[in-house]
């Protein structure tokens, strides 16, 4: 039996997929799991798939890559899948030609019968006898991972090149998926992978497996596909926290690092006391999660974190000039000075390069250059040239955000001409004929690199970017932050329906208005139940009111990286 699982990116699908296998064993089937822990088990399909994330081949088009990913899936079925059935397995795959197909057609919007001719063929006749469609709303798989990025240690601003094209991909897949399911209720299981435990999940689909090898017929799927929508007060402060906490509660049982996520920078006591009973499952994240954050109770949190993930807590000191952070700061460098120097951007005070000196004395050049942002100094300018010289693209692009001026330009048009996306990054913040240039350039390829980039950029061009993309991704809302603007303003309002979160999280401080409130109230109307929404408008309230304990932190929008990547990275729900 062939049994494929499915799922947008982040929706659980390669642990579920692997959890099934698992039990299928132990109850002495043979399993061959053609995807085991996420990794292809052909060779040739790797080498084949790392072209197809390769972010530096923008111009691959959608027909390239599906041609790609065909002759990867086709190589799986011909060297894993079909001996795996011929010798009587059953044979699990993390993702199908049915992903496949809901990537060229709901996302790229290729022609359906032309996609369908095509997996035909690298079919040859061999699909799932059953597809499992782990479903999840795609804000919370989005924050899944970010999550998982941060807790590996990945550059949470690292994308594949189909991240490059936003969030609305994700979005555009799920629906196809479900589409394909509702068309083929035989075929397919449709699953919800929010806030329950995996395993008993992983135990039902096992069981059901078991039922069908036995000559069982297809039935519905378990009874927890949907998670329940609960109506409320359109913008009652309290009503908002109340429901919000709910949410948390029932995550932090299952998923606690997304939980301790979903906390990051809001202040308050209640916050506080969710954020500290999550850290000794969640010690990294929440530790980022302080980043902005300032007070006794947030200082003693550190100082209990600091043992444990020291480079965790350093990178959340961004931003906060108190002594208690700079006595941190100074503790940490020598343990931890790459982490300790990328938590500086933006300080260019003696202090500052005291500890720069010692993160370069530990040979942490790239840390250093990725603390560097906003910083017009003698001493930055000369460590962006040998960065440049010893091929840290990234890092000097990073030290280049929100830096205006001949000399920053110039530098900037010697990164285009060795990697393009690092040039882009280095133009957040700011506009000239070059940042236009790259934009323009590459809009068409990489939309959600150029529309992070965008943000606060009052141009005709930069308006027209982000209204041709408001339909497609929320990145064009991200790139309004703040913006009180006649046009912001029309494309929050136009872009509710799809992309409410992004919507209250780009009002930040203009939610104290009677044009913020308006928008606040119809995001919590149009998706009550969503967590990110929920977050995001507690986090508005939270900043809107000033509360009874000394945290205060500047918003934060709730997928937003809780890391050194304020000035360059400035990504909302």
């Amino acid at each position: 039996m062939f049994v494929a699982f499915e799922g947008i990116d982040g929706s659980g699908k390669t642990a579920l997929s692997n959890l099934v296998a698992d039990r299928l064993r132990a109850a002495g089937r043979e399993v061959v799991h053609a995807r085991a822990q996420g990794v292809l088990a052909s060779a040739v399909a790797r080498r084949v798939r790392e072209l197809t994330r390769d972010a530096a081949l923008l111009e691959m088009s959608p027909r390239a890559e599906l041609f790609l990913n065909l002759a990867r899936e086709a190589q799986q079925l011909d060297e894993v899948v079909r001996p795996a059935l011929a010798h009587g397995a059953v044979c699990i795959a993390d993702r199908s030609l049915h992903s496949i197909a809901a990537l060229a057609v709901g996302g790229r919007a290729l022609p359906r019968e032309e996609v369908a001719a095509a997996t035909a063929a690298a079919a040859g006749g061999t699909w799932p006898a059953l597809a499992v469609l782990v479903d999840v709303d795609p804000d919370v798989a989005r924050l899944r991972r970010q999550v998982r990025k941060l807790v590996e240690g990945r550059d949470a601003g690292a994308e594949s090149r189909k991240g490059l094209a936003g969030a609305g991909l994700q979005v555009r897949i799920r629906r196809h998926l479900l589409a394909a399911a509702a068309d083929d209720p035989a075929t397919w299981l449709v699953v919800g992978n929010e806030a329950r435990p995996l395993g008993a999940l992983a135990a039902e689909l096992a069981a059901e497996i078991e039922r069908r090898l036995a000559g069982g017929a297809p039935r519905p799927a378990p009874a927890q596909a949907a998670v329940r929508r609960r109506a409320g007060k359109a913008a009652d402060p309290a009503e908002v926290a109340a429901r919000f906490r709910a949410g948390l509660a029932a995550l932090a049982a299952t998923e606690p690092g997304l939980a301790a996520y979903l906390l990051s920078g809001i202040p308050g006591p209640a916050e506080h006391v969710l954020r500290a009973a999550l850290a000794p499952r969640a010690p990294a994240i929440v530790a980022r999660g302080l980043a902005g954050l300032t007070g006794p109770d947030t200082a003693g949190l550190r100082r209990a974190l600091a043992d444990v993930v020291p480079a965790d807590v350093a990178l959340g000191l961004e931003r906060d000039p108190s002594p208690a952070a700079a006595a941190l700061r100074a503790t940490l460098v020598a343990r931890v000075p790459g982490a300790v120097a990328r938590a500086l951007a933006g300080d260019g005070s003696e202090a500052a390069w005291a500890l720069r000196a010692r993160a370069l004395e530990a040979g942490e050049l790239g840390g250093v250059l990725a603390g560097l942002a906003g910083v017009d100094d003698p001493r930055a300018w000369a460590l962006r040239s040998d960065g440049l010289a010893r091929g840290l693209a990234v890092d000097v692009a990073r030290s280049l955000a929100h830096l205006p001026g001949a000399r920053a330009d110039a530098l900037r048009g010697e990164l285009a001409g060795r990697d393009r996306l690092a040039a882009l990054r280095a133009t957040t913040g700011v506009d000239g004929p070059l940042a236009r240039s790259l934009r323009e350039a590459l809009f068409p390829h990489a939309p959600k690199r150029v529309l992070r980039s965008l943000t606060g950029v009052d141009a005709p061009y930069a308006w027209a970017l982000r209204e041709r993309a408001l339909a497609l991704t929320k990145e064009a809302l991200d790139s309004v932050d703040a913006m009180d603007h006649p046009r912001a303003w029309a494309l929050r309002e136009a872009g509710l329906g799809s992309w409410p979160a992004t919507a209250v999280s780009s009002l930040r401080h203009l939610v104290r208005g009677p044009r913020g409130r308006a928008v606040l109230a119809r995001a919590l109307a149009t998706a009550p139940g969503s967590i990110a929404v929920l977050r995001n408008a507690h986090a508005a309230f939270a900043h809107e009111v000033p509360l009874p304990l000394s945290n205060t932190v500047a918003t934060r929008a709730a997928d937003e990286p809780p890391r050194a990547v304020a000035l360059e990275e400035p990504c909302s729900t």
